[in-house]
């Protein structure tokens, strides 16, 4: 087994203890992410990219029209919003699926048939402004019970 599987499998059984015991629907594995940032100040090379190289797995439980995601750094950091977050979905139309942050400037995009997802979020500081696009793989829950 895929050492990220075993680390989506290990994220499942935490998730399902910290959410009343409940399976997540889907997780997403991102593995590679580039960013833009441009300063907000004049200067020569105002636009800077970068690699961002640490993977994150969410994992996500549907109540209604929001999702609940838990997002696992393979590093063990939290992440700058913390670990959980909500989504509200926006299509639902399969094989797409987009949701997008709650009270939040990120947006992610899953093509089920073709196991895709893709997420674009805009970054904002005092100092700069930017954004983020992640590419990852999806995962029914049913999908990762079947895994070998």
């Amino acid at each position: 087994m895929p050492n990220f599987l075993r680390w989506i499998l290990v994220g499942s059984l935490l998730l399902s203890v910290s959410a009343e015991a409940t399976e997540p629907d889907f997780a997403i594995y991102f593995e590679e992410c580039k960013a833009v940032f441009a300063p907000l100040y004049l200067t020569k090379s105002a636009a800077i990219k970068i690699d961002d190289g640490t993977p994150y797995i969410m994992q996500c439980i549907r109540h209604g029209e929001i999702f609940d995601c838990q997002m696992d750094f393979k590093d063990g950091s939290t992440g700058i919003k913390g670990n959980i977050q909500k989504y509200k979905i926006k299509i639902d139309s399969p094989p797409l699926l987009e949701f997008e942050l709650i009270d939040g400037t990120e947006n992610i995009i899953v093509d089920t048939s073709q196991n895709a997802a893709v997420i674009s979020s805009l970054l904002l500081d005092v100092k700069f402004a930017g954004s983020k696009v992640c590419h990852g793989s999806y995962f029914t829950n049913f999908q990762l019970k079947n895994m070998k």
